[in-house]
């Protein structure tokens, strides 16, 4: 494990503001941020509301009690509960901004402009773009992809749309803001003026998402849920589902690992051409998968240089090959909770792998 010393951002000081009233997937990408940062060393001080930050309380729950998201997107911090509407909880907030680097937190917030206007280079989270002038306009995490066109990708087209599992919107924007972040501390370390940094759900979830604007750009529609006319699927095997998936140039090793000779009809020669004729493909390379383990399918597409992919539950997820590999999963001693598993930052630094802190307590 990397020693705190090593850690690339170990000479920053960060403040992390979590307002009371702001909407919770704003919140998480706020602490998701943050997280990545105080996981690399920097010094991270989380500013809760009086009573704690609210996803102290949000499932899903711990067997020992506890938020596990909570636990998740607050390793290696510290805590300082403060009352931001209060003059004298401004007056300490000020203080604090004087001796950090950069601060991250959430529109709209109580605070915002004292935020803004601290040396500390202010790194914003909100939902939509500025043009759209939509601080005060209702938001969740289900109406941002609905937005995205992400609901329009997932789930079957003669049924309503599956949301996405966990917070796919509020992680990719928190990814982004310390993207952010990381550029504006190191404008900061070379003496440069650092920029202002704020990120939008909305647009996140537009880059996201590219293929719904390139798709409409190139054919005249975006791309949404085609079900049983899609051209990747998933498919049935003897101890669960693989996704099949490849790409134009790999068809014809895909051909020859199916092995099935009506797979050569000239019907099947383009991407076009399958598309057009995908039921009969299906129909055709469906029984391959059906005697074999997902095991036994990867391994013998990877040897052809197919991708194609088993569908792994999350119980599964956590004795993956690569999430071993790449200790993806840190066991760690919590003072309350006792013994915690949880998803530590999947990169290395020289080498090694960092050893994140528990969350920290509720502190006065």
């Amino acid at each position: 494990m990397a020693a705190p010393d090593d850690l690339p951002l170990r000479r920053f000081t960060l403040i992390e503001v979590n307002d009371a009233k702001v909407p919770l997937c704003l919140r998480l990408a706020t602490s998701l941020a943050a997280k990545i940062a105080a996981d690399l060393g920097a010094d991270v001080l989380k500013i809760e509301p009086p009573g704690g930050d609210p996803v102290r309380r949000a499932p899903p729950f711990l067997p020992q009690g506890g938020s596990a998201l909570f636990q998740f997107l607050n390793t290696s911090k510290r805590s300082l509960v403060l009352d931001v509407a209060s003059d004298a909880g401004r007056a300490a907030l000020r203080g604090l901004l004087q001796k950090a680097d950069a601060v991250l937190f959430e529109e709209p917030a109580a605070s915002a402009r004292l935020l803004r206007a601290s040396r500390a280079t202010p790194i914003e989270i909100a939902a939509f773009p500025v043009e759209m002038d939509a601080a005060a306009r209702p938001v969740s995490e289900f109406t941002i992809l609905a937005l995205g066109g992400l609901l329009h990708m997932v789930g079957e087209p003669e049924r309503k749309p599956l949301r996405l599992g966990g917070h796919q919107a509020s992680y990719a924007a928190g990814l982004t803001a310390f993207t952010g972040l990381a550029a504006a501390l190191a404008a900061r370390d070379a003496g440069q003026t650092a920029p202002d940094v704020r990120v939008s759900l909305a647009e996140v979830m537009q880059w996201v998402n590219w293929k719904a604007a390139s798709g409409a750009d190139a054919g005249g529609t975006s791309p949404g849920r085609e079900g049983k006319n899609s051209e990747f699927q998933i498919v049935p095997c003897r101890d669960g589902h693989v996704a099949v998936v490849y790409t134009v140039t790999q068809w014809p090793a895909t051909r020859s690992l199916i092995g099935d000779p009506r797979l050569g009809d000239p019907k099947f020669n383009t991407r076009a051409d399958r598309r057009q004729h995908i039921a009969e493909l299906y129909e055709i390379i469906t029984p391959w998968f059906a005697d074999k383990t997902r095991a036994e399918i990867q391994t013998t597409a990877q040897a052809k240089g197919v991708p194609f992919g088993p569908i792994f539950s999350p119980a599964e997820l956590l004795e993956t090959e690569q999430y071993v590999a790449r200790g993806f999963l840190a066991d760690m001693d919590h003072p309350t909770l006792g013994a915690l598993r949880l998803p530590q930052l999947p990169v290395q630094w020289n080498g090694r792998s960092f050893a994140p802190r528990p969350a920290p307590e509720l502190a006065a």
